[in-house]
């Protein structure tokens, strides 16, 4: 059973609430039928009722069982503003709150965050800045984290082999500190939706010495600090990739180490890195690239690919249905 499959199932047992923002959209309204028809999540759009059923018409995409929720005219919109108010870090007018709420990707956070959805997915028609500033609006950072990066979860082309590459999709030039933070959050990220214990290979282009360059050094300082604050976890680096995928080519690199060639996560060390290697792994590998998934805000919200499928948008909603 692939990841997918399980993440179908457990779906179906218990569907999420899930809000899309970006819904003048052939793709999403595909996917939010898929997704109500098959039980999988209750989808909620947020637009004018009216004229998104008038362009789902024109589209020829029937909806007739999707909930549609106009910002502005919604029960809770005064009780939003005000709390979108107090969550600010500087003071904000009212009708500077009202404006900004009647935007649904500013409402979708805060139906995050006070409990009206369980889950938001944007990123369609939005860019990822876009979804990354109205997300730290509105649901803020987790407690624990100091860092809000992404990751990718990539599928071999049989379904039968999960990795996770990060980050791809949100910090160009991570410091050592969010490096460690982002190896952290992946794994812990990778094992809850796998099962799977997280290895992790924080990647570069040298292996244990084989090269010097103060790149390398960065790498090696945000190994140090993961290894400081999570002992347990099965962690290598500075590795170069096919050191930390090929046990034959790890014996040799480095003897000894307990990654052995089989890390399942992977750290790039900056966005560039890891944009690239998702592409690669995608476009000439086969693999099935489903992110980026958000990670380190106190609520759940994800980020689509603007250049994503309906199909797309359904595996996504089942991943971060079981993050």
């Amino acid at each position: 059973m692939t990841l997918l499959d399980k993440c179908r199932e457990a779906c179906l047992k218990q569907p999420k609430r899930i809000v899309f923002p970006d819904c003048n959209d052939v793709r999403l309204l595909h996917a939010a039928n898929d997704l109500k028809r098959a039980g999988l999540a209750e989808p909620i759009l947020l637009g004018s009722p009216h004229l998104l059923r008038d362009y789902a018409h024109n589209s020829g995409v029937a909806m007739p069982c999707l909930t549609v929720l106009s910002p502005e005219f919604a029960g809770c919109f005064d009780e939003m503003v005000a709390r979108y108010i107090a969550k600010q870090r500087k003071p904000m007018e009212r009708e500077t709150a009202i404006d900004l709420l009647k935007q649904p990707l500013n409402f979708a956070m805060m139906m995050v965050d006070q409990g009206y959805a369980d889950i938001c997915i944007a990123g369609n028609q939005s860019s990822t800045g876009d979804v990354i500033r109205a997300s730290l609006r509105g649901v803020g950072i987790a407690e624990q984290s100091n860092t809000v990066s992404s990751f990718f979860i990539m599928l071999s082309p049989d379904g039968q082999n999960t990795f996770a590459f990060s980050d791809a999709g949100v910090i160009p030039l991570p410091t050592a500190e969010q490096l460690a933070d982002i190896a952290i959050d992946t794994a812990r990220n990778y094992h809850r939706l796998t099962g799977i214990e997280p290895r992790v290979a924080m990647l570069s282009f040298s292996t244990k010495g084989s090269a010097q360059h103060a790149t390398i050094n960065h790498v090696i300082e945000a190994t140090n600090i993961v290894r400081e604050r999570e002992p347990n976890l099965i962690i290598e680096g500075e590795v170069q990739f096919d050191a930390a995928i090929v046990p034959a080519i790890a014996s040799q690199k480095m003897p000894g180490s307990k990654l052995e060639g089989s890390a399942n996560v992977f750290i790039f060390p900056s966005l560039n890195a890891g944009n690239i290697a998702y592409k690669v792994a995608q476009r000439l590998g086969g693999y099935i690239a489903l992110g980026p998934m958000l990670q380190g805000l106190a609520g759940s919200v994800h980020d689509l690919s603007r250049g994503c499928s309906a199909d797309d948008i359904v595996d996504i909603s089942l991943l971060a249905s079981n993050l």
